[in-house]
């Protein structure tokens, strides 16, 4: 639990620093960053466990407590307070500029640095503009998987904007293709061709950029394409890719695309890399409109390469306000006519930050009929 010691108390003197391990000061920053990086909410699963049979409707719907989280008055108080926000940025603007006295492994103390500046221009005035930098990690078999994003805020108060924003679903979906990596098709494989991925919404591209960073890890050759259809969220994204892939990585791009085209009857060719069958599919909180279920199936006929046993992972927050939306899956993908639900899931993920507080997720696994 986040402690509700203040800024000016619980951090070591300035002074002292340069003389503390780049772990202790990573655990310092690891505080900060919870005081002052907004959670996502619905991002930390709990459990898992199998739903009702495809041909059955799921109507679960999200229990959410009512019971505050313990201390998360304190919390705001001091999220709004502006000596203790002055005294952190004071405080990681010594450290960064005194980089170089600090004693450990060059990557160690490289990590302290990246962490203390991201926290800094959240503290400095970003995040009042609606941009929040965040670090998720992600335990993995082969060590734990840090991805840094970049949110920014609905451009015009336009919600189409919306995937500028990291969604509970997509730490989820992360955090599942981290945990069990052959679930998603990271296995060793006689060729070496790589395996060809498509992320639909992308939005920060978290998931695209899990996926990669495991694959990496390894040693999976990998094909992953994050795609978005508005232009500032593609900025973004483009933006999110080269942070965390700094040297050009063919391994991941960001592509334009419109799902409404691919639900025509004669729809439109698609430029490389978009122009072959895909290996796996990923989808995390796409669904928020009637037609989008619709849209997304006529993508994954598509893009979901026949001739393998290909699938698509979809996860969804099962919500009161958007019941409808996500009852079109059931409907959809639900027959004979092209890929159909596999097997059904629901997770139960906490906030982040807030153990008292639940929200459930369904996890679908579709693909081409395996009768």
């Amino acid at each position: 639990m986040l402690t509700t010691q203040p800024p000016s108390l619980h951090l070591p003197p300035l002074r002292g620093l340069p003389i503390l391990s780049p772990g202790a000061l990573i655990d310092y920053i690891e505080y900060l960053r919870g005081l002052y990086t907004p959670s996502v909410r619905g991002s930390k699963i709990r459990r898992r466990f199998p739903s009702d049979p495809p041909s059955q409707t799921n109507t679960t719907l999200p229990h959410i407590s009512s019971q505050p989280a313990p201390d998360l008055d304190q919390i705001a108080a001091l999220r709004a307070d502006q000596f203790e926000r002055a005294y952190t940025i004071r405080w990681l603007t010594y450290l960064i500029n005194n980089a170089e006295r600090l004693e450990g492994e060059g990557s160690e103390v490289e990590k302290v640095i990246d962490g203390a500046s991201n926290l800094l221009a959240n503290c400095s005035g970003t995040s009042s503009a609606g941009i929040i930098n965040r670090v998720l990690d992600f335990p993995s078999p082969r060590g734990v998987i840090s991805i840094a994003l970049r949110d920014i805020p609905l451009e015009n108060g336009d919600f189409n904007s919306v995937g500028a924003q990291t969604w509970g679903g997509a730490c989820v979906l992360s955090e599942m293709i981290a945990d069990r990596p052959a679930d998603f098709g990271l296995v060793a494989r006689d060729s070496t061709t790589a395996l060809r991925v498509l992320e639909l919404g992308a939005g920060t591209g978290l998931v695209g950029l899990t996926f990669t960073a495991v694959a990496n890890s390894i040693g999976i050759p990998v094909s992953v394409v994050c795609s978005d259809f508005y232009p500032s969220v593609l900025e973004n994204l483009a933006l999110n890719i080269t942070t965390n892939f700094p040297v050009q990585n063919p391994s991941i791009s960001s592509q334009f695309l419109d799902w409404s085209s691919l639900a025509d009857h004669h729809p439109p060719p698609l430029p490389p890399p978009l122009d072959v069958p895909c290996d796996v599919i990923l989808g995390a909180d796409i669904i928020y409109e009637p037609e989008h279920a619709s849209w997304i199936h006529a993508c994954v006929s598509h893009f979901l390469d026949r001739s393998k046993a290909s699938e698509f992972h979809l996860v969804i927050p099962l919500r009161q306000t958007h019941a409808l939306e996500s009852g079109t899956v059931e409907v959809v993908f639900r027959g004979n006519l092209g890929p159909t639900i596999l097997s059904k899931e629901t997770i139960v993920s906490d906030v982040e930050g807030n153990a008292a507080q639940e929200v459930e997720y369904a996890y679908y696994r579709i693909g081409w009929s395996r009768a």
